[in-house]
């Protein structure tokens, strides 16, 4: 059973009821999994989490001249030229209005605002936040700025904003909260632009708009911060840094057990957006123990979810190797200098472990007398 706390359930909120994950699993023609990439918040787009699992280091790999077979949430990878009926004139392309830099402060400071006075704005921003924000750029511009304009140019901030809560999670990047800036190092940051390209703008340089952003779409957004690749161990809770109550996301019930209780101040002022947290005593000098965030209740659901992980894992891995092969007993059964008890418990073994007694079978006859001995030492309880 895996929870959620409730503070940034939102993200979790896809088309279905309750709470979810997505898990993108790719198979061959053999229906044996390839690759593996859970965690996801159900309100990703399948779009976005192929792009992650092809972006990851040790993600989805694509061979040259393939393709995958998917469903219709995932987008080409090359564009493809639209066919015209005989006689048909080719549309014309729309006017797209530009954005400014002042045009998109306005709009996400009068969004901003509506958020932090505490109206709920977990499904997005409801069509009268738009209109608001719409009439302020209209007003600013001088010229009429539609709801559909605003909600087009609200989707790029919002891919902005996952992007930086990704770039933040980076091993190595610090952050810089009074620049509002992710900073690498020299040598990281040309390592890590060679390969990502478009991130280096997000990278050590400070964040436009970043205050309007976190107010508008903190913990509110799928960022795959949970996402874990089928090459990922198993068994590693996830560290959530937002006090609160959980949710079950199997069933979308609270529960606060586990989680300390703890207050954040936010505001908007006139100067922009703070947020504060309550600070230690000053009086006090002994160490404190950095709490828990899991309660013991929850660490044995987390230990039974890793077991249950590990079995399916272990099944996944099977399934490379349905079948013994099918000289394997003889061979087993002519190796010399071995009772016949220790012979038919490596048998019972290989053919338990189907990987291993395919390997057993490429041996020279020298190394496969050493493996044979190996795993009667391994495993002395066999005999």
């Amino acid at each position: 059973m895996a929870r959620v706390p409730a503070s940034i359930s939102a993200a979790f909120r896809g088309r279905k009821d309750g709470t979810t994950q997505n898990v993108m699993a790719a198979v061959d023609f053999d229906l044996k999994f390839t690759y593996i990439l859970a965690g996801w918040e159900g309100s990703a787009h399948d779009a976005l989490i192929l792009s992650d699992a092809v972006e990851r280091d040790d993600g989805l790999s694509l061979p040259p001249g393939k393709f995958y077979l998917v469903d219709a949430g995932y987008a080409m990878a090359e564009p493809v030229e639209e066919l015209l009926d005989e006689g048909a004139q080719p549309k014309k392309a729309v006017k797209m209005m530009t954005w400014t830099p002042p045009m998109s402060a306005c709009l996400l400071k009068c969004l901003a605002h509506i958020a932090a006075k505490g109206v709920k704005t977990d499904k997005g921003f409801k069509e009268v936040h738009i209109t608001k924000a719409a009439k302020d750029v209209t007003q600013l511009v001088g010229y009429e700025v539609t709801t559909t304009q605003v909600t087009n140019h609200l989707r790029k901030w919002k891919t902005r904003w996952q992007k930086i809560d990704k770039l933040r999670t980076l091993s190595g990047a610090l952050w810089d909260d009074d620049a509002k800036m992710i900073v690498l190092g020299e040598q990281h940051y040309l390592d890590h632009t060679q390969d990502h390209n478009k991130d280096a703008e997000f990278l050590n340089t400070p964040l436009v708009n970043y205050e309007y952003m976190e107010a508008c779409f903190a913990d509110k957004l799928a960022t795959g911060k949970f996402a874990m690749g089928s090459s990922e161990p198993l068994g590693k809770p996830i560290q959530v840094e937002c006090p609160g109550n959980t949710i079950d996301l199997e069933s979308g019930a609270t529960n606060g057990e586990g989680f300390g209780e703890a207050q954040a101040a936010f505001g908007i002022g006139g100067e922009g957006i703070d947020a504060t947290t309550p600070s230690p005593s000053s009086g006090s000098n002994k160490k404190r123990k950095r709490a828990s965030i899991l309660s013991d209740e929850d660490s044995t659901q987390v230990s039974n979810m890793s077991n249950a992980l590990r079995v399916v894992a272990g099944a996944i891995n099977n399934t490379c190797h349905a079948e013994t092969h099918p000289d394997l007993c003889k061979t087993v059964m002519d190796l010399p200098d071995f009772e016949m008890d220790q012979k038919l418990a490596v048998l019972d073994y290989l053919t338990e472990h189907k990987g291993k007694g395919l390997n057993f079978m490429k041996m020279e006859d020298d190394v496969r007398q050493a493996a044979f001995k190996r795993i009667i030492a391994k495993n002395p309880d066999l005999v």
